[in-house]
């Protein structure tokens, strides 16, 4: 789990408990990644690329393990999308329907979950206004290289 929400968020970590697993911060001391990114910035906070290389150190690491990346990627996108459906289905109790739709992308699948079911509408006549926004530490969208990027942060193919 991305570090600073390890600290953050602790029921998280407890739900995960439940199930059986051990959740430990990211990054960590258990794969190369981690420890070579603590060497680098010991007070990291982490990043969501950073939990994503060692889910993915670890798992190639094991013959009884495989990954799938659950974020960031464009087949996410459409899984993502049950957020624009529970959106819908609580505008539609009370008989509504939004002007404006806002949201942050990051790596794009939680805004596009919620904004490509509104964009539908929008194609088909409903007057609505989809607003990505980014946030101005790492503007992805108005100042970043256009290029390809991997879905993590050691770059694994």
């Amino acid at each position: 789990m991305v570090g600073i929400s390890f600290e953050q968020k602790p029921f998280r970590k407890m739900m995960m408990a439940v199930w059986g697993v051990n959740c430990l911060p990211s990054p960590s001391e258990e794969t190369e990644c981690g420890k070579r990114i603590l060497a680098e910035i010991s007070d990291t906070p982490g990043r969501l690329g950073i939990a994503i290389s060692e889910a993915v150190e670890d798992a190639v690491s094991r013959e009884d393990t495989r990954y799938s990346l659950g974020s960031v990627l464009n087949h996410v996108l459409m899984h993502q999308t049950i957020r624009g459906l529970e959106a819908q289905k609580q505008m539609a109790k009370i008989d509504s329907k939004p002007d404006v739709v806002i949201g942050c992308v990051g790596g794009g699948s939680n805004f596009a979950g919620l904004a490509f079911l509104y964009l539908k509408d929008k194609i088909h006549g409903e007057d609505v206004t989809v607003v990505p926004t980014e946030p101005k530490a790492c503007p992805a969208l108005t100042r970043a290289d256009f290029a390809y990027d991997f879905g993590d942060t050691a770059g694994h193919p």
